[in-house]
């Protein structure tokens, strides 16, 4: 018994050995060696007969085996990409102060940015997370109607599960901070929710 492949996944898969040779004719930055390894890492990602498989086999009176498939483990495999997730949630729980309340936000820029987003992600996509950091510390000052500089972990995601053109900015963020010229922490009470969409797009 093979594992199960989801049938979403099977079909974005599909798209890639039709139309990545096209794809990089008319995206020069991505006809590289690197990017075609990825890409065939990728395509190889559950097949038994070229990433190999594990057996599991009852000894105590079961029949048969079950066939497990092993995985690309690439951060550019949609599928494989939750494993560096599950990684970066792991890492960043144990940097979390205890008794310091976090939130978790995702961002994100409207549709008519994408092109210009993809087009010039180098000039961009730093200064968008810079973006993000201020965008807390803004939003938790207005609630508190003082400035507050608070602690937050911004990542830019370039692409998601479903290949969004848009990135999603994934952002957590300290509920409170140190006031100005001051020299103890401040924790955050009640938060708008509806205050942080106004805050954002400015």
């Amino acid at each position: 018994m093979a594992a199960e492949v989801t049938a979403g996944w099977n079909v974005f898969k599909e798209i890639f050995p039709d139309h990545w040779g096209g794809f990089t004719q008319r995206r020069a930055r991505y006809d590289r060696p690197y990017y075609d390894a990825l890409v065939e890492k990728r395509l190889s990602c559950g097949n038994p007969d070229q990433m190999g498989d594990i057996a599991y086999r009852c000894e105590h009176g079961g029949q048969g085996q079950h066939l497990v498939s092993m995985r690309c483990q690439s951060s550019f495999c949609l599928r494989c990409a939750q494993v560096y997730v599950d990684d970066w949630v792991a890492q960043v729980s144990k940097r979390l102060h205890d008794g310091v309340i976090s939130r978790h936000l995702v961002l994100t820029v409207p549709d008519v940015l994408s092109t210009p987003f993809y087009q010039h992600a180098d000039a961009l996509l730093s200064a968008w997370m810079r973006c993000g950091v201020r965008c807390w510390d803004d939003f938790f000052s207005t609630v508190a109607h003082k400035e507050r500089k608070g602690g937050s972990i911004v990542v830019v995601q370039t692409h998601g599960r479903h290949g969004p053109d848009k990135p999603p900015l994934p952002s957590i963020a300290t509920s409170g901070g140190w006031p100005q010229q001051a020299q103890q922490w401040v924790h955050g009470g009640y938060v708008p929710s509806r205050m942080r969409p106004k805050t954002w797009p400015w």
